[in-house]
């Protein structure tokens, strides 16, 4: 009987890991450019320097985090059958004008980069009554989730992680 129990608990511990670790793929990974200015070109298109690398992270409980190069975040919306491009994600901007803090957001339907990776040219498709200057100061845009595509690049990039 106790052979059995031991077993069956082995089992049941396993099953739980296996179902950790799909738990832990599906981890929803959200963004965030910071920069010390952006420019809207026109009405649907926002240019944002890379002044810093993206920061990508994960909410609770799995707590990773990775940063990411223009090109790397650029490559969200074209590879895989689950890109950015196939679901465009929502982003909110925020700047500050007078030390009051603005915002806006966007839905963000495609992305290049520009300048030797050194800019993020985002086409941008507005919420209605939503409207930046057209040059926003203190920038920083806060992109929301994505999964399955960046979850493997971030596993072949050897992403950090905390817990």
């Amino acid at each position: 009987m106790k052979k059995l129990i031991a077993t069956a608990f082995m089992a049941a511990a396993s099953l739980s890991t296996v179902a950790l670790a799909a738990d832990e793929d599906r981890a929803e990974w959200l963004f965030v450019q910071s920069a010390d200015g952006a420019e809207v070109v026109d009405g649907t298109t926002l240019a944002i320097p890379l002044e810093r690398e993206i920061f990508a992270f994960t909410e609770r409980p799995y707590r990773r985090h990775h940063y990411l190069n223009a090109h790397e975040f650029a490559a969200l919306w074209s590879e895989g059958k689950d890109s950015f491009e196939a679901d465009p994600p929502n982003a909110v901007m925020t700047w500050v004008v007078d030390g009051e803090v603005h915002e806006a957001e966007f839905e963000l339907v495609d992305v290049a980069t520009a300048n030797h990776g050194r800019v993020i040219v985002y086409e941008v498709d507005s919420e209605a009554g939503t409207s930046v200057p057209e040059e926003a100061r203190h920038v920083s845009l806060f992109v929301d989730g994505f999964s399955e595509v960046f979850n493997a690049m971030a596993i072949a990039a050897g992403y950090s992680s905390v817990r």
